[in-house]
């Protein structure tokens, strides 16, 4: 096949990527659950932090997804790996279209990579992949869980400690509320920008580890417009269905994005995919602890999906290489 009509391909599929992965971006989700801004009005601020963060953080933890995992140096030579990258981009890009199609989160990371396994372990046996890199990752993905979760517990709870000392009244409290809308605007915006720049990484880092010599600028610049179409048109099923999972004010919002933000924006610095999905809901659920409120039906779908991810990920690229890797 033709180099340039490879190097097109590989590029609408990326910004298709980056479409899905925008259509299942809860970074506004408490925002939204906390009625702090409308829905008009989080499209409008999360799609320019997705171009902002895709643009500015997302070259580290590109080169990282693009450069470390996939070891195509053990495969065998009649492999062709236009059509390995093919396949994980389209299988992750199906995954999470289902995925937000029926307003669930999964981590575009665990979907990229769950792919990114398959093939490895397809076309390289145990040696198509390094598994001491996943490891590494996956102390984070198993870590940024129960600290969003603790975090946010104990946030919480010195919160209203705090109420009961010092506010008197509803007056106070609509003060004290009004305040942590405000700063939770901040919060927020830091976990879109972070959240960006980590899930870009998912739509052209495996295309940069193939296609080194590509304008990677050029490339996350188009994938941040992909991120930000992709919360337009089907990211508000995700950010509703995620925001009322539990009853949110203010400052209990707060409470569950600060450990988000501050984990995404380190990890993403740090050149470590990260899912803030998996983070958010973990919050969420220890606010729900730590306030005494009920969850709303369908936290065991989200985690149902997220089980699911890794394996149905490496199952849909197992199953697509063959009819893709027929074309070249």
């Amino acid at each position: 096949m033709d180099p340039v009509v490879i190097l097109t391909i590989f590029m609408v599929i990326s910004i298709l990527i980056a479409i899905a992965i925008g259509a299942n971006d809860e970074s506004f989700a408490s925002i939204y659950g906390s009625r702090i801004l409308n829905m008009k009005q989080i499209l409008i601020l999360a799609t320019i932090f997705a171009i902002l963060g895709a643009l500015l953080l997302g070259e580290g933890v590109a080169k990282s997804v693009g450069g470390d995992i996939l070891l195509t140096d053990n495969f065998a030579a009649s492999v062709d790996q236009n059509a390995v990258v093919l396949t994980i981009l389209i299988s992750t890009t199906i995954w999470l279209i289902v995925a937000s199609a029926l307003g669930l989160p999964i981590s575009t990371t665990h979907a990229t990579i769950g792919s990114i396994m398959g093939l490895g372990l397809l076309l390289g046996g145990g040696n198509g992949v390094d598994w001491n890199t996943i490891l590494g990752m996956s102390m984070w993905w198993l870590l940024s869980p129960v600290v969003g979760f603790v975090v946010t517990y104990l946030v919480v709870k010195i919160l209203n400690r705090h109420k009961v000392k010092h506010l008197n009244g509803f007056q106070d409290f609509e003060r004290s509320e009004n305040r942590y809308a405000l700063i939770i605007l901040v919060v927020i915006f830091i976990t879109a920008f972070s959240r960006a720049g980590n899930d870009c990484s998912n739509a052209v880092g495996i295309v940069f580890g193939v296609e080194g010599d590509l304008n990677l600028t050029a490339l996350l610049a188009l994938t941040g417009v992909g991120l930000a179409l992709g919360i337009i048109v089907l990211g508000r099923i995700v950010i509703r269905s995620l925001g009322r999972m539990t009853e949110l004010r203010p400052s209990t919002a707060f409470a569950a994005q600060l450990p988000t933000a501050a984990v995404m924006l380190i990890g993403t610095i740090q050149k470590i995919p990260l899912s803030g999905s998996h983070m958010l809901v973990a919050s969420l659920v220890g606010l729900s602890k730590a306030s005494n409120a009920p969850m709303k039906k369908g936290l065991w779908k989200i985690v149902a999906i997220w089980l699911l991810t890794f394996p149905m990920s490496a199952i849909l690229a197992i199953i697509l290489y063959f009819p893709i890797s027929a074309g070249f």
